[in-house]
């Protein structure tokens, strides 16, 4: 009796027991709830994560505040917190859990609430910090502090000690030892799939492993090129990703006589797609130029992963020629891969063909973190919000109408060819009452029987995509040398009245100068494809 009297002193009984133990059952149930009440096909690894989850938090807060009773309230918010989230993400995008890389996207949230907090049930999480912090509050005045145990402190400590020792082994320790530990798991790097084999917590563990098995290279050092802040010597060695094509690999054997290259417009349209595709109200004469470039280019289904958000995805695959599955956890953020590291994209191609490489985005620069990754994947240049009127709005952001005006001025006053991608903002979500207060003279887009509010203002913005379509395609026609306009839709609007089922392509196309009506193409490609139909021909 003495020695269990004893250990259960070491263990302080009081912060262990009393308190502890309601937090790990709270823990699993929320954790199977998360999963939509069904087990994962591992529950005991499932089970096991939360367990390990939930002590280190209770762990850490008590080591932290030195009271049982406030540590657990507070690992319990904490627990809360992440269930709340992803329930919100799984609600707005199709059933997409939170994942290990969703932290580096933690502070857009509070840095960008505009276009996060009408997702979220703001009010269940006021009122809950409202009770919470009450709890806290009275916990904190009625209990006294405790003698922590070393042992919390060892359980407190040890993660964060693992990690910062993974993380410093060398590469090829850190990848041998973090492959055994992920072998008996068969990891897919689908958020869905990988949550649903070994539930949220359990994912983001064995995602965490990996992420940190796998460092990204350290920044190169050299001399600094003038334009882009790239050394030199670090551009990165030519790739041929095989979607690209033969025309690809041709480019690099025989680069053409600079005289002889087109402008190239790439262009990124924020929630871009065909309304008519959804809705038979969908008014249809909505996209005229669309309808004539298309009967000139190729076009067709984009086939984009994710629905609602995550435009980097979308964004590094059509860059890069990269699909999903070669990126492991960087796939959930890809921009995470080219923050310290150039990597090979269709911008570094063009530009060792002699191209001027020029991207455009009207909002903040280091939203998603473009303005450390541009200069990575190959752009000398990185045109954001402050390059544009502040007038030129449509809506709460640039117009599309403004970033028409930008490129074709570009081409205008370049003697070189000009690979120039876009980056939309006009149509971004959420789209709320109030957001067309000096645009329409009653505040709100035209009603269009048959379709919602949020839905006809949507439409408003599709219309301006248009015109844009229609500005660029006439701007590169008008050039002194020959022009290929691409777009895509970075993902499908969230608008549940609008889009149902579970679709998520999008629209592209791909439109050159010496194109004639009635010889249009169709073809259905993945974003990493886009690449190869801009360079072929």
């Amino acid at each position: 009796m003495n020695g269990i009297s004893e250990a259960l002193n070491v263990l302080s009984v009081p912060g262990c027991v009393i308190w502890y133990g309601p937090l790990l059952v709270f823990t699993v149930i929320l954790h199977r709830m998360a999963a939509d009440g069904s087990l994962p096909r591992r529950p005991a690894f499932g089970d096991a994560a939360s367990f390990l989850i939930s002590i280190w938090f209770y762990a850490l807060l008590l080591v932290l505040t030195s009271r049982g009773a406030f540590a657990c309230l507070l690992a319990a918010m904490l627990i809360m917190v992440l269930y709340i989230a992803n329930s919100a993400k799984k609600r707005a995008l199709r059933e997409e859990p939170l994942v290990i890389t969703d932290l580096a996207l933690a502070w857009q949230v509070i840095r960008f609430p505009g276009l996060y907090l009408p997702f979220l049930p703001c009010r269940m999480i006021a009122a809950g910090s409202v009770i919470a912090g009450g709890l806290g509050v009275l916990l904190w005045l009625l209990s006294e502090p405790e003698d922590i145990s070393w042992v919390w402190m060892v359980i407190a400590g040890l993660p964060p000690a693992l990690i910062v020792m993974l993380g410093l082994a060398p590469r090829s320790v850190s990848a041998l030892l973090s492959k055994w530990l992920l072998k008996p798991f068969s990891l897919q790097f689908d958020a869905r799939r990988d949550a649903e084999s070994c539930g949220p917590l359990g994912a983001a563990m064995l995602h965490l492993i990996w992420h940190i098995s796998n460092p990204l290279p350290p920044k190169p050092r050299g001399r600094e090129d003038r334009n882009s802040g790239i050394p030199e010597s670090a551009a990165p060695e030519p790739i041929a990703p095989p979607v690209w094509g033969d025309s690809y690999r041709e480019l690099l054997a025989r680069p053409p006589s600079p005289e002889k290259l087109p402008h190239i417009f790439l262009v990124q349209a924020e929630s871009f797609s065909d309304p008519r595709v959804f809705s038979s109200a969908a008014p249809r004469d909505l996209l005229p130029n669309w309808d004539r470039l298309c009967s000139q280019g190729q076009s067709g289904s984009f086939r984009v992963r994710d629905f609602g958000a995550y435009t980097l995805r979308t964004e590094f695959a059509a860059l890069t020629g990269l699909p999903p599955e070669a990126l492991g956890t960087y796939a959930f953020y890809p921009y995470l891969a080219a923050l310290r590291s150039p990597v090979w994209s269709l911008a570094y191609l063009l530009r060792k063909l002699g191209y001027r490489t020029v991207c455009l985005h009207p909002f903040h620069r280091e939203f998603f973190f473009r303005h450390l990754a541009m200069p990575h994947l190959g752009f000398q240049e990185f045109v954001t919000m402050e390059g544009f009127p502040k007038s030129d709005t449509y809506g709460p952001y640039i117009s599309d109408k403004s970033v028409a005006d930008v490129m074709t001025e570009l081409v205008r006053e370049s003697s070189e060819p000009l690979f120039c991608f876009a980056i939309t903002m006009e149509s971004h979500g959420p789209w709320l009452p109030g957001r067309f207060k000096k645009e329409f003279p009653e505040g709100d887009a035209p009603k269009i029987p048959g379709l919602s509010d949020p839905v006809c203002r949507y439409l408003a913005h599709v219309k301006n995509a248009d015109a844009m379509m229609g500005i660029l395609a006439e701007g590169l026609s008008k050039a002194n040398r020959p022009g290929v306009m691409a777009l895509y839709g970075d993902h499908l609007p969230n608008l549940p009245d609008l889009i149902t089922g579970g679709e998520t392509t999008t629209p592209y196309i791909v439109w050159k100068t010496n194109g004639s009506p009635g010889n249009g193409v169709k073809k259905d490609i993945r974003p990493e494809e886009i690449g190869g139909a801009i360079l072929s021909g």
